[in-house]
């Protein structure tokens, strides 16, 4: 049997047993004094990891909280807000981005695409400018298109116009160079279960402090409390959002995985991600088959969906090569572990079908 190709990092990723093998050992160490090994965690180690997510980011740690999942964070944050806020969605975005706006009966602006790859622009700026939203609430990365948004142009268009901007990053964290120091996100949100090849039960999310002013939490965790004069007492911050029991073996995960990454360098990752993308791109521009978006790498991050026309699903997976299923479309994604033998191997696997 030939060997497995796997190029479906958009779906989940390969957690490396270099990444997890530190959360053995916290979990093997908490077979015989579990209660000490967890204060000692709790006291030494959570403070760390959370400082490691932050200059990963490169903000401030009192503006980072270590959550369950995007999910957890998104549906935290829109319970802070008041609930009159114009909100602009993408109509094919998660729908757990959109569904804690829609449930809660926001009044939502939705930006659409035409093609199914390209985000219409100028409808958003022209929502932003003309102030017809207070929020813009996007995706850095499609995860139905594969498609980029310009984040930092967002963020511009945002701050001079006095527009919150909320940016889901679970299909870009760790595949795309970000730095938030240089971008203006009010609310920055993602899971690290795919690019970041960390495992599922982890999320992060920054807060601004203009922000937190503005909509303080109206939820509480265990790091919501502070020992002030003798007692304990409720203070507002990003740690608010922190659930009570954190998860100990998936942040331990985490913290090596962002050490793995800072080591093989993101802007690497990313280059290399994007020439995979090319050169399957160029490997299928003359093939009968059909894609969403063009056949650049503009405005996509290493994601490319096929048309699932003439058995093709089927075919490639007879191949043994793993790719996403869903909805008539195939979503092949390549990441820092595929190699340019693994993209000809889908090229060859694709001529041969229509040899």
């Amino acid at each position: 049997m030939s060997t497995t190709i796997y190029l479906n990092t958009a779906a989940c990723g390969l957690v490396s047993p270099a990444t997890t093998a530190a959360a053995h050992q916290l979990y093997a160490e908490m077979e015989h004094n579990a209660s000490t090994r967890a204060e000692h965690w709790r006291f030494n180690e959570e403070s760390r990891i959370r400082n490691t997510i932050a200059s990963f980011l490169n903000v401030s740690d009192k503006n980072v909280a270590m959550v369950p999942n995007f999910s957890w964070a998104i549906n935290g944050i829109v319970q802070s807000l008041k609930g009159s806020e114009r909100v602009l969605l993408h109509s094919g975005d998660y729908p757990s981005f959109i569904e804690p706006f829609r449930i809660n009966k926001f009044d939502i602006t939705w930006a659409d695409t035409s093609d199914g790859f390209h985000l219409d622009m100028d409808f958003i700026r022209d929502c932003i400018f003309n102030h017809k939203v207070d929020i813009v609430a996007l995706s850095h990365v499609q995860w139905s298109s594969g498609y980029k948004v310009d984040i930092m142009q967002v963020g511009e268009w945002c701050r001079d116009n006095g527009v919150l901007f909320f940016v889901d990053a679970t299909q870009s964290i760790g595949a795309n160079v970000i730095d938030l120091s240089e971008l203006h996100i009010d609310v920055f949100i993602s899971s690290n279960y795919k690019w970041m090849n960390a495992g599922f039960g982890t999320g992060e999310m920054y807060i601004t402090d203009s922000f937190l002013e503005k909509y303080p939490p109206v939820v509480g965790g265990h790091n919501s409390y502070k020992m002030i004069d003798g007692a304990m007492r409720y203070v507002s911050s990003a740690q608010s959002y922190e659930p009570g029991h954190p998860n100990m073996f998936g942040l331990t995960v985490l913290e090596s995985a962002i050490i793995r990454r800072t080591e093989q360098g993101v802007h690497n990752v990313q280059q290399h991600n994007s020439r995979l993308c090319q050169l399957f791109l160029d490997g299928i521009k003359n093939l009968p088959v059909n894609i969403l978006g063009d056949y650049t790498t503009a405005h996509r991050s290493s994601i490319v969906m096929l048309k699932d026309d003439n058995g093709l699903g089927d075919w490639i997976k007879q191949h043994n090569i793993v790719v996403t299923h869903r909805n008539g479309l195939l979503r092949v994604s390549m990441h820092y572990y595929n190699t340019e033998a693994d993209i000809n191997t889908l090229i060859d696997c694709l001529q041969q079908k229509f040899a």
